[in-house]
Order: C-alpha cells, then structure tokens, then sequence
C-alpha cells in the first residue's frame, strides 16, 4: 500500500470515528491536525454543518487593509511571484491578517470564484473558531507551518481544499499575518509548502529591510556563502549593543529557540564585543564570529554603519578607541587598489588600466569567476577615486524581483498604501556622490533594466510613486560571473545597457591562474591573526596544487579554519587544513587531466584576417568557422557585423 492510501485510509477512520462515536482518535492524524480537530470539538462545532459566512462590508475590509498597509506593501510582490509559480495548479494565495481575516487574495479565476462559495475571499475570518481545521486559522493556533489536505479540514464542506500555510512575523517576533495557498485537493501540489515558507521568510526579509534602516544590522550563517540568501539569520542592534530585533532564522543560527527582543544585548549572545565586530567588518567583508555558545558564525556588517552614525558607541567603546582608530586608518589604506597588486600580472594588468579612468566619470565592468573578489576590486576603485560619498552594494541575483525595483529605486511619501510616512531612498540615492556597485548585474530583471538605462542615461531618478525626478552623481561598478554577451544574444540582457555600464571592461583572473599565492596567502594570515603565522613547506604544496574552484573567498575560508585548529601555534600544517578542502585536492588529483588551455586563432594576429581565414578554410560555414575560431557562432556573427565583413 503507498504511503498516500495510507494516509487516506487512517483519515477516512478517523473522520468515521468523529462522525460516529465524537472523539478524535488518536494515532491517526497528523499531531497539529488531532490538536486541531480536539479543539473543534471542544467548542461543540458539528462536521456537516453548512457555514454561510458573510464578508466584511468593502468600509470594513479598507480599514482593515489600512491597519496592515504594510504588511500589504512587502507581501504583494512575493504573492505576485508566488502565484507566478502556481499558475495553472486550480489555485489561490492568500494573505490574512494575525486575525486570520484575508487582506488580499490572487489566483486561477475559475478556482477563486469555486473558493468563494465557502467563503475563501477577502474580508473573511478563517480562524478556527470561525472555519474549523484549516490551514490559516491552525497555522495561527500553531505559530508554524501548516498543511491541511482534502478531508484533515474540520469542515466537510472544505475537504475539496488543500491548504499550505505559514504566519508572517514581524522584526520584533510577532505574528502578523499568514500566507496561504489553497488549492483544490485533486491537483497535485508536492513542493506549495516549500514555496509558501520560503515566501513568507522572503515577505519577513522584507520588512526588516523597510524597517531598519540606520540602526546597525548584521547578516550571519555559519556558512559565509549563505550570507546575502534567504537563510541567513538577521539581527539589529542599537549602538549601545541591545538587541532590537531578529528574524526566525537568526535565533537558528544562534542556536536559541527564543532571543529576548529590547533585553538582550550583543556581549550576551556573542564572545566579543560589537565595537571590535564592527571595527574587524571594516577589513573584512565576511567576518568570523562565535556564539556565546560557541557556535561559528560569518557575519556581514550593512554598509554605511560607521562610529560617526552611532554616537553612544564612541563612550561606551572607549578603552577600545585606539584599535578602533587603527583599523579604520588600515582600512583606508587596505583598500586602495595598491593594497590589491600583489604581483600577479594579469591583476596588475587590470589595476592599470582602472587607474587609467578613474575620476573619469568611465563606467566599469568587472567580469570574473565566483570568489575573485570582485566587491573587494568595487570598494578599492571606490576609494582610490576620491569620492566622499557612500559606497553602496547591491547583489541582484539575491534580491526578489519584486523587492530589487524598490531597493534601487526607492519610493515617495504616500506613493502606496504601506509606504513609510517619510518615504525611503533607494540604493542609487544613497550612492549619491559616492559608487554604486551592482553584483551580478547580468542577472537583473530585464524591466528594472530598462529603468536602470534611463538613469544612467538622464542622470535622474524617480523614486517609485514620484513625479519629479531628482540628480544623482555616482560612479559606477558592476560585475557578473557571466559573459554578458552572451546574455545579450540570449535575450536576456539588453544591448543598449551592456555597452551602457561597459565604458572600461577587466577580467578578474582565478585564483589557480595567479601567480602571487604565497603573497595573497601572507597578506590574509596578517589581517586574519594577530599573532606572526606561517605555513610550514607541504602546507604551502598543497595550497598551490589545489584546484580552487571558490577562489580567493575559499582561499580566506581555508585559512580561517586552518588558524582555528592551529590554535597558538604559529606554524600552520597539513592536518590543520579542512578535510572537505584536503578531500577536494585528492578529487582533482585522481582525476584525468585536462588537456593544456588551447590558443584560439582569434587570440593571434589581425582579427579580421583570423576570420576571412577562417570563413575561406570552411567554405562560409560559421558554425564550423567559429569552432575553429575557438568562439560562439553568435559571437562571430556579431564580430563580423562590428567589422563589417562580407563573404
């Protein structure tokens, strides 16, 4: 018998045995749907009574919308994309208030107008007391997760229903809505719960970024590539180090089911103090951190909070002021491109020619593998420049669609129901006068690039919601792991925009084709300890054959662990490495080995000459043309367009 039969067998009994004797056995059901259904029947609710629920008058539902206007404004976008993932499914998503009453419900017409003969509609309470066993109303009781599917529905005129649901909280860890999917039982709906959880962290994020926006705000996992994702934990804490507030994953990552909001402070739940977290996140992106429990954490420091923001941190840090003064003097230094030239000639090549167009006004893009350290070349430009404004990042890959027109853009006062009283400027205003550094700009969505283009075109902004544009001044870096032109012959990468922000391209080399290992490996021991570290002869031999497929950020990582099980020893070796990185190293030897990197034609002589010779060798055939070329046929289609070549 399949486990679904199963299922269904065990809940057919145990509906028979509520119908017929009235009690909920147990053993039968789901634990939340038998603590559901006792609840039901403890308030002498009957299976088959038939509810006519009335909706809230249209008066009563926009003040009700007004009460939660921004829990509104953060959940659209993600219920937008949601529904974008269910269409087709006979469904609905659905936001509701902590009431359980729906604010705002999207879906397939023909399933919304079935979901409102049992009163599935905006304006309604579908809180247990009101609709029985339900997702909505028992993910409230539960204050988690939950899914309900066909018969588990208390009320058999529900059953037709399956229903994922998950609260929403706010920063502070109060329940202030839920977000459902309901859709009908016989559509198959395997992966709607994972969907809907990972929407409401999504909607959760959101309301921290519209929240906190001066206060000090850390971004943490105990995986530092997990930073800038869905599962990394946020906290916010004031300059005095009380905690403001946490988001569900960042007591996860802390490893406490309850953080206690306005009481605890940052020395209580790390084992440091936050005037020395803040002075090292000024040296590095991804700092190390341990928990008072001695868990190990990476931790990200938002951009733009400084000791001049935070003017209680200056007293209360005091005995620490002189480091914290030191560090910010190395940081100045530390990250100018100098800092960055360590020998290799590839990367000298590419500090070169950006010293070239620096202050400029030269737009530049860096292209790289993953971990080459591309922010770290973004905020060394920014500070060679001569700038005084802010640097500011934006990743686009990990941004929300919905959310990333709102984070460059920013919105006006009043320009929506939700909006901030004062309004809030979005990333390219606060670049104003400084840089702004899109990451991973080829995976933008191509409306927000077209709006992006008209910026750098006007040198002008609208904020969303506005009328009036306002100047802005910044430089501009951006960077991808892609070839953006090939995105640009895919479709999903705008011409116009790509030679846009192109002004001065540079390639960031890997970290396997660097010849400045022993340098770079010196230079991350001085700022990663205190102490004088150095690694003995076979540690240096591994690190060299090592293939390194995260690049100079696995490079970091490696060494982090490595003086962590050195301890106090000054002289890190073999065994004191990871055995994931060691065993890493052991693949790539017992592998085959690639044949040697080949030299394309097209890297030789005159360009125009390599393709007539080539185009002459196979008879005008492009596709083989560009083979031997060592190219994309698309991209010699455009070269021989850009030459204006004919055959």
């Amino acid at each position: 018998m399949s486990r679904l039969s199963s299922h269904l067998n065990r809940l057919k009994a145990a509906r028979a045995q509520l119908l017929d004797n009235g009690i909920v056995p147990e053993g039968l059901l789901p634990e939340s749907i038998e603590r559901s259904w006792s609840r039901c029947l403890s308030t002498g609710q009957s299976l088959e009574v038939n509810l006519q629920i009335a909706p809230l008058s249209q008066a009563e539902l926009e003040a009700i919308r007004e009460k939660n206007a921004r829990l509104l404004h953060q959940a659209r976008p993600e219920m937008e994309n949601l529904q974008s993932q269910t269409t087709g499914t006979q469904s609905m998503v659905i936001l509701t208030d902590a009431q359980g009453t729906i604010l705002h419900a999207l879906g397939d017409p023909d399933f919304v107008s079935k979901a409102q003969q049992v009163a599935l509609q905006p304006g309604v309470s579908w809180s247990e007391e009101n609709t029985g066993t339900n997702a909505i109303g028992t993910a409230l009781v539960e204050q988690a997760p939950v899914l309900v599917m066909g018969a588990e529905h208390y009320y058999s005129q529900n059953t037709f229903l399956n229903c994922s649901a998950s609260p929403i909280l706010d920063p502070y860890g109060h329940t202030i809505g839920v977000l459902d999917v309901s859709g009908d039982s016989r559509q198959p709906q395997a992966h709607t719960m994972g969907l809907v959880r990972m929407s409401a962290q999504m909607i959760e994020n959101r309301l921290f970024a519209a929240e906190f926006t001066r206060e000090i705000t850390l971004h943490f996992h105990a995986r530092p590539e997990f930073i800038g994702t869905l599962w990394e934990g946020i906290a916010v804490f004031s300059p005095d180090g009380r905690l403001i507030a946490i988001n569900r994953n960042g007591g996860v990552q802390l490893g406490v089911k309850h953080v206690r909001v306005g009481h605890a402070l940052f020395d209580e739940l790390f084992d440091t103090s936050l005037s020395l977290l803040l002075s090292n996140a000024r040296r590095s992106n991804s700092v190390p951190l341990k928990t008072s429990l001695g868990r190990q954490l990476y931790v990200k420091v938002d951009a733009g909070v400084t000791l001049s923001t935070m003017p209680g941190l200056r007293e209360r840090a005091a005995p620490e002021k002189s480091a914290i003064a030191a560090a910010a003097s190395a940081e100045a230094s530390m990250a100018r491109l100098d800092h960055l030239d360590s020998g290799d000639p590839q990367l000298r090549q590419a500090i070169d020619r950006i010293r070239k167009v620096l202050r400029r006004d030269i737009p530049i893009l860096v292209e790289g593998e993953t971990g080459t350290g591309k922010e770290l070349l973004a905020k060394a430009i920014h500070q060679s420049s001569g700038r005084k404004g802010l640097f500011v990042a934006i990743n686009c890959a990990s941004i929300p669609e919905g959310l990333i027109e709102a984070e460059l853009f920013g919105y006006e006062e009043g320009a929506f129901t939700g909006a901030k009283r004062s309004g809030v400027a979005g990333k390219i205003m606060q670049a104003n006068g400084g840089t702004l550094f899109l990451d991973e700009i080829g995976e933008m969505p191509l409306a927000l690039q077209a709006r992006l283009l008209r910026v750098l075109q006007e040198r002008e902004i609208v904020p969303l919601g506005g009328a009036k544009g306002a100047p802005v001044d910044f430089a501009l870096v951006s960077a991808t792991n892609r070839k953006l032109l090939d995105r640009v012959d895919e479709g999903l990468f705008r011409e116009d925009l790509y030679y846009r922000i192109n002004g001065l391209r540079v390639t960031l080399p890997a970290l396997r084709q660097r010849t400045d290992l022993e340098l770079l490996v010196a230079r991350i021991l001085q700022e990663e300890s205190d102490a004088a570290v150095e690694l003995d002869e076979e540690a240096l031999q591994v690190l060299r054959r090592h293939p390194w497929r995260g690049n100079v950020r696995q490079l970091r990582n490696v060494l982090r662990a490595a003086l962590a099980f050195a301890g106090t020893g000054q002289v890190i070796e073999t065994h004191h490495f990871p055995e994931d990185f060691l065993e890493e190293l052991e693949k790539a030897v017992s592998e085959p080995q690639a044949p040697p990197v080949r030299v394309t034609r097209l890297q030789l002589g005159s360009e125009a000459d390599r393709i007539r010779d080539a185009m002459r060798q196979h008879a005008g055939n492009v596709t083989q043309a560009a083979r031997a070329l060592g190219i994309g046929r698309a991209t010699l289609y455009r070269r021989i367009k850009h030459l204006q070549l004919h055959f």
